[in-house]
């Protein structure tokens, strides 16, 4: 009779709640909805001491890394610092249960965690697409894909949020079954995605699946010009999409003119690579189609309220 296969769940400080949350309980209710426990899940901590939430709660580790020779299973969570998760023990901790076999994953930002400890060289993994901006800079060998999750080799990721379920039950009908996987979704009252829906939105800008397709292809057209910014008539252009159509469906969607729209998510843009990059201010700049550094400190004050140097010091500013 097969042991239950060990999961360590390792959380860093300001880790998310929501997402540790989904995967202690999906595996509890894997262990409810089989005949014999399936999983042996363990919280884990680099020290042993309480963990605080990006939330505000915390939770005191079960284990302390240093406890733990070896793990099948790992899923490091964070959130709001992951560079600060970036300590050499973890690290090391973590390219030790590689070199044992050990599935790895990742949820939200501990992608960074996982590049920094050399896991992810040519690996195909989903993050937050707040973050994939500012992880291409950082971890370049990574493919990050356009989807929510992914399980490819011994690879795991979540984008975050409630992708974390979709994460959480494609590696419960891998590790075990399909049937297993649907029982859990539908205790946790979770409608898996149909494949084709996904498939299909997979394109779509995070947030516009459900606005006009015409809108969604004039934002794609911005995103993948943020470094070189298009006029708005080439947008059109490159989009199929009128240019007074594209005015009405902004103003419709969105409140803002196409032009105001494309600069906010430059600075958008700009933001997220000083919270997660390491990149200097000018540089960032230059990243967001701004060739003078005075000209980007002035835009961003205007649309955040601080310059971006103080930004980058002050988290709450961000």
């Amino acid at each position: 009779m097969p042991a239950p296969l060990p999961v360590t769940l390792v959380v860093a400080p300001l880790f998310s709640y929501l997402e540790l949350s989904v995967w202690m309980d999906g595996l509890r209710i894997a262990n409810r909805q089989s005949p014999l426990p399936v999983y042996d899940w363990i919280v884990a901590g680099e020290a042993g001491d309480p963990v605080p939430s990006s939330s505000g709660p915390t939770i005191t580790p079960a284990a302390r890394l240093a406890d733990i020779a070896h793990s099948p299973v790992t899923i490091v969570f964070t959130a709001y610092e992951p560079e600060a998760a970036c300590t050499p023990r973890l690290l090391s901790w973590l390219r030790r249960q590689d070199r044992q076999g050990g599935i790895i994953g990742c949820v939200d930002t501990s992608a960074l965690v996982l590049a920094r400890a050399g896991l992810l060289q040519g690996e195909r993994i989903a993050v937050h697409h707040e973050v994939a901006a500012a992880f291409r800079e950082e971890i370049g060998e990574a493919i990050l894909l356009d989807r929510r999750f992914a399980f490819e080799g011994r690879r795991l990721s979540s984008a975050g949020g409630v992708a974390t379920a979709e994460m959480l039950l494609a590696f419960i009908e891998r590790s075990q079954s399909r049937e297993l996987a649907t029982q859990v979704a539908h205790a946790m009252l979770f409608q898996r995605p149909d494949s084709d829906v996904v498939a299909a939105q997979a394109g779509l800008p995070g947030g516009l699946s459900d606005m006009d397709r015409r809108l969604a292809r004039l934002v794609a057209t911005m995103q993948t010009h943020l470094e070189s910014p298009l006029p708005i008539a080439e947008v059109c252009r490159r989009a199929n999409v009128e240019e007074t159509t594209a005015r009405r469906l902004f103003r419709a969607h969105v409140g803002q003119s196409p032009a105001a729209y494309y600069t906010r998510l430059r600075l958008e843009r700009a933001r997220t690579l000083l919270r997660y990059s390491r990149l200097a201010v000018a540089e960032i700049a230059a990243a967001v189609g701004f060739a003078d550094t005075a000209a980007f400190s002035h835009a961003f004050k205007r649309v955040f309220g601080l310059p971006p140097s103080r930004a980058r010091r002050d988290v709450s500013g961000l």
